[in-house]
């Protein structure tokens, strides 16, 4: 047998290295792409410690643990749009990721669903699993319109029951700073008992957020335009 010499073989396993690159790349194999983040603070008054985060999207899913001060951060391959739970204890609630970006998860984000749940006909967990397969909500939960429309209609929900102005009504995306708004609406909130012991909205307010999305129904669904959707009532008192 004849022996290659360092430069012939060096040169063999370059063209190789290649070879083997180029059919990889042409399956979409690797799988060591960092895919995009998902990030937020999960608090109810308080951080919601540790508390274990699941992502659901239109197309993959990731859980992570939130830290100390209720901060969660997740990369992966994910299509959005994205159903967020976070869980610690009692503490249950949900929020949703309409792709990379920071959602927060809080008792305003479960009545931001709740609105948006009336708005398309149907209850939060309805909404939250119909994420990876219906078209209406995949569309409604991905729209910026639809979103910042229903955040207002929640904030003025708020003011209208218990007198207090949100010091953003951004609160899905929003950064938090401990002790400062708006994790400081959320303590305003729960010592006024808009926010109960587990962390779930009142549900006074909570019907009063659904009754609202249902009178301000999403149209347009599907994939066409896009929903558009009111900005609905200003609830009872």
């Amino acid at each position: 047998m004849k022996l290659l010499n360092g430069a012939a073989l060096r040169t063999l396993q370059f063209g190789s290295m290649v070879l083997a690159t180029s059919a990889l790349v042409a399956c979409g194999g690797g799988g060591d792409s960092p895919g995009a983040t998902v990030s937020g603070t999960a608090a109810v008054g308080q951080p919601v410690v540790n508390a274990s985060i699941v992502l659901t999207c239109k197309n993959g899913a990731s859980s992570v643990t939130a830290n100390a001060s209720g901060v969660y951060s997740a990369t992966f391959h994910f299509d959005g749009p994205c159903a967020i739970t976070a869980s610690s204890g009692a503490v249950v609630l949900h929020s949703f990721a309409p792709g990379a970006g920071t959602y927060n998860v809080t008792p305003l984000t479960e009545l931001l669903l709740s609105y948006l749940a009336g708005q398309l006909g149907t209850t939060v967990s309805g909404l939250l699993s119909g994420i990876s397969s219906n078209a209406t909500f995949q569309s409604a939960l991905s729209n910026s319109t639809v979103i910042a429309n229903a955040q207002a209609a929640v904030a003025q929900l708020i003011k209208t029951q218990y007198g207090f102005t949100l010091s953003s009504s951004s609160f899905l995306t929003v950064s938090f700073t401990p002790g400062q708004p708006p994790d400081l609406d959320l303590d305003y909130l729960q010592t006024a008992g808009a926010i109960t012991a587990s962390g779930q909205p009142a549900s006074s307010l909570t019907t009063a957020v659904v009754a609202a999305g249902a009178a301000a129904p999403i149209s347009g669904g599907g994939n066409g335009g896009g929903p558009t959707g009111g900005t609905g009532g200003t609830g009872g008192t």
